[in-house]
């Protein structure tokens, strides 16, 4: 049976059947290849106490590929009409793109992108082809984290205690949720 992940499918709820199923089919295929590379290569054995980490990166990366890069190219698309024509709503079929929309999209794409680079992830993770690179940027991803937090804990010795009890009390305030 087919383990569901709740992760991706908080990311696809609300999306069109079609669309949702497209990515949850992409999201299954993919982490049944990333498992296996995992399991049987050495070379990313490390990432085998990660697994959790590799599915959330995993299905941001999809819903980033199917639906955020969409919406960024629609933001582009009515920017390049309304310089060269002045329009202020493009017509697709039935449907009317207006400025405000176009807005209210930039907006949650702000806020999207602030809030996955407080993770240390860009959309240099998200770019890729095969399963087995993005698996080496979630390698690089963790060996940057690990760099960081030994160079915290150098910084913290020096300082003492009690710096570090403020510090971890900021990075919690920092948290979106």
């Amino acid at each position: 049976m087919v383990k569901e992940s709740p992760f991706i499918n908080i990311l696809t709820f609300g999306l069109p059947y079609v669309l949702a199923n497209q990515i949850f089919n992409e999201y299954q295929s993919r982490l049944s290849e990333a498992n296996f590379i995992i399991e049987k290569s050495s070379k990313y054995a490390t990432l085998n106490q990660n697994i959790k980490t590799v599915e959330i990166i995993l299905a941001l990366s999809i819903f980033h590929k199917r639906v955020v890069a969409n919406l960024d190219a629609a933001v582009k698309f009515y920017n390049t009409v309304g310089k060269h024509s002045k329009a202020e709503t493009i017509s697709i079929g039935n449907y009317d793109f207006t400025g405000e929309e176009k807005n209210k999209v930039l907006a949650l794409l702000i806020n999207y992108r602030s809030l996955i680079e407080k993770f240390g992830i860009t959309d240099y993770m998200m770019d890729y082809y095969e399963t087995k690179e993005l698996l080496k940027k979630i390698i690089e991803l963790k060996k940057e984290f690990e760099y960081a937090e030994a160079n915290n804990k150098k910084s913290s010795n020096k300082k003492g205690n009690s710096n570090e009890k403020e510090s971890n009390n900021r990075e919690e305030e920092d948290l979106p949720f």
